[in-house]
């Protein structure tokens, strides 16, 4: 396929290089450029926040709207006669002659301004990709940032989400014809310098009251909700209280998961260590009479590990724990349950995923993970692996990333079955990580397809909740919030009004052919 990219000469920037190399990397592309005769360049004070976020945050690192010139002036000029597609990342009135057009729009604006201008209004981000072969229908993405006050961090989730988002289009068979207009022209949003400064510095300011509320208050943190029911969930109840372990003053809990085992109930979850920065798997004993006992670290390595996956298969009691920040995904046998863990296997190499999730599923096993892309959050999209064994060949999803949207991408527990549907638990992180926990019905999972349904969430008042299990009776959930002296939390489920399926490549929901079992929990 032979693909030009349409470049503003006064914006040469990294996240167009990320978008150039990953170009690239698919055999049989040409990956060419094409400078556009006018320029529209960031506006100077944006550069200068830029800087300024730099000094007072201490960023270090390759950042998305970096300027790579070099690099990018050694793309070769396109070849003669028409190209197959043109990215029009400059907004030039005059393109190269090509099939198939696609251009990526920021909440509404052409260009890096759109995700400045969402930044200054304080909206939500939203990226479109239009296309002419499609032109009724442009692909969407929902990133998020791992602070939304901070532009620096808004520019790198949305460009790094642009970038899948036209690889996955790349990949797409359209079946229409392509349309004669390249594609949208719209305004320049407005975003004037004095808004921009009173935005960095509200937010340095408010940065430092947190500061103290963090003295104050002991600052948000997460802590673990537990119920022992053994005759009805919180999503049957719609509304349960919940006991509270929130670790002690050198640590916090985490990404609980239940286990019952000989008749004792335990709840495995990260234990994050502050003098280490960074977090154990532990585990807690719990008593049907509502007493805990302490927690003890049974996993340590030199990364951060957290979400420690438990199940059990051919007589075995296995652990997948998130070890993202190792690049891979491992597998722990207990050799003494539940205190004594070896590590048995790695399951994938190079991969920074989170929060793995298996499911075994018509005779198969399944990986829901959410990678980290580029400068992305690793909340802002979901990747799929299957395997016909757990120690098997990994084969990635055909439209990997099947999600990328904050709001319902990233594991947060375990496949449960619920009134007859395969229910997954999403972390909705649309405003922030540990935003709320989202119940998505599976409609669809195949080596080519899939799709879900959001149907319910959780809410907890002003706390934030990111995991969701229950298995034997024993429900947990975490909570994140100011968390310092509770004992007990009410928390609420409500179904959701219905919407349009959220869909992987082939955009059809289809329903489930075969019961799910292994490791899906009784809901």
């Amino acid at each position: 396929m032979r693909i030009c990219l349409s470049l503003d000469p006064s914006r040469l920037l990294r996240w167009h290089l990320w978008l150039a190399e990953a170009l690239a990397e698919v055999p049989g592309n040409e990956v060419s450029c094409v400078f556009a005769a006018g320029c529209r360049p960031l506006p100077s004070i944006f550069r200068l926040l830029l800087e300024l976020e730099r000094l007072v945050y201490g960023f270090s690192g390759k950042g998305a709207v970096d300027p790579v010139e070099a690099a990018l002036r050694c793309l070769p000029p396109p070849p003669a006669g028409q190209a197959d597609v043109v990215i029009d990342l400059s907004g030039s009135e005059s393109l190269p002659a090509a099939r198939r057009v696609l251009t990526p729009i920021f909440n509404g604006a052409p260009g890096e301004i759109g995700v400045v201008a969402a930044w200054v209004h304080h909206q939500d981000l939203l990226v479109d990709l239009h296309d002419t072969a499609r032109p009724l229908r442009p692909w969407t993405a929902r990133p998020t940032s791992a602070d939304r006050q901070v532009l620096a961090l808004r520019l790198d989730s949305a460009l790094s989400c642009a970038v899948p988002l036209i690889l996955k289009a790349l990949c797409e068979e359209t079946g229409s014809s392509a349309s004669a207009n390249p594609g949208p022209r719209t305004a320049l949003p407005s975003c004037g310098a004095l808004s921009a400064l009173a935005r960095v510095t509200g937010t340095v300011a408010s940065k430092a009251i947190g500061r103290l509320d963090v003295l104050a208050r002991g600052g948000r943190t997460c802590g673990v909700g537990w119920r022992i029911d053994e005759s009805a969930s919180l999503l049957d109840k719609g509304e349960a209280p919940f006991r509270m372990l929130t670790g002690n003053a050198d640590s916090y809990l985490a990404d609980p998961f239940p286990f019952r085992h000989q008749g004792q109930d335990f709840i495995f979850v990260e234990q994050y260590l502050y003098s280490k920065n960074r977090g154990c798997i532990a585990v807690v004993a719990v008593n049907r009479d509502g007493t805990a006992g302490a927690s003890r670290i049974v996993v340590e390595e030199p990364h951060h590990l957290s979400y420690p996956f438990v199940f059990e298969q051919n007589g075995q009691i296995w652990m997948i724990p998130e070890s993202g920040a190792a690049r891979n995904v491992c597998l722990y046998r207990a050799v003494e349950f539940p205190y004594r863990w070896t590590r048995e296997a790695c399951l994938m190499e190079g991969i920074e995923g989170y929060d793995t999730t298996p499911l075994w599923h018509e005779g198969g096993f399944w990986f829901f993970v959410s990678p980290r892309l580029w400068k992305s959050t690793s909340w802002d999209a979901l990747s799929l692996y299957h395997a016909e064994s757990l120690t098997g060949s990994w084969t990635p999803h055909a439209a990997n990333p099947v999600l990328l949207d904050a709001r319902l991408s990233r594991p947060a527990g375990a496949v449960i079955r619920h009134g007859g549907r395969a229910l997954r638990p999403v972390q909705d992180c649309a405003r922030g990580y540990g935003g709320a926990v989202t119940f998505c019905q599976i409609d669809s999972l195949s080596e080519l397809e899939f799709a879900q349904t959001p149907i319910g969430r959780i809410w907890s008042g002003a706390l934030g909740c990111h995991t969701y299990n229950r298995r034997s009776g024993l429900e947990v959930i975490d909570l994140f919030g100011h968390m310092r002296g509770l004992r007990e939390v009410t928390t609420s489920y409500r179904l959701l009004e219905p919407e349009a399926t959220v869909s992987g490549l082939s955009g059809v929901s289809e329903s489930f052919g075969q019961p799910l079992s292994w490791p899906v929990s009784p809901g």
